[in-house]
């Protein structure tokens, strides 16, 4: 910019007001705001597991250790350094997956009606995959799907999947 024949420079205050015109960076900010609370609670609780992490590896090294003392010959094959390790490094990665848990915590996912679908979903893949063992083929053809149509228990399920997917494509338009 220049004033007066002078160059301005642009101040961070200015770059962040500009910033703060777009609605999405708005709308995160309030986001963040009404989590306040939790996200504080959340970066104070990593913050003191990344801190400590040599210590509580050490810990859980030495714990696994006395363990070791009374049953010793099933724990031969851990390698107890490189458990101590990984769990270095998981903590590190929980740090990174932050934003993405938070999300997931503030999401629809954890209201129980919603994990008990997911939890009847389970068990549906489970007895699924257990059919399809015992018959590979499944329906042949066209017809032979829509003679599968006529089962209430396959209608029931369509019906269902066609009830989520109106959902979703609600979902869709309004964002």
């Amino acid at each position: 910019m220049a004033a007066n024949g002078q160059v301005l420079q642009v101040s961070p205050a200015d770059q962040v007001r500009a910033k703060l015109d777009d609605p999405r960076v708005a709308a995160a900010l309030n986001d963040l705001l009404e989590h306040a609370d939790l996200l504080a609670i959340l970066v104070s609780g990593l913050d003191g597991l990344v801190r400590r992490s040599d210590e509580i590896s050490a810990s859980l090294t030495s714990a696994i250790g006395d363990v070791t003392g009374a049953a010793n010959a099933p724990l031969k094959s851990v390698d107890l350094a490189g458990l101590a390790d990984s769990f270095a490094a998981l903590s590190g990665t929980m740090i990174d997956a932050a934003p993405a848990l938070n999300s997931l915590l503030g999401s629809s996912l954890t209201d129980p009606q919603a994990a008990e679908v997911l939890a009847q979903l389970g068990a549906a893949l489970v007895e699924a995959k257990t059919a399809h063992a015992r018959n590979p083929e499944g329906p042949k053809g066209f017809f032979g799907i829509l003679k599968s149509a006529k089962d209430p228990d396959v209608a029931r399920g369509l019906g269902f999947m066609l009830q989520v997917a109106k959902a979703f494509g609600r979902q869709l338009a309004t964002r």
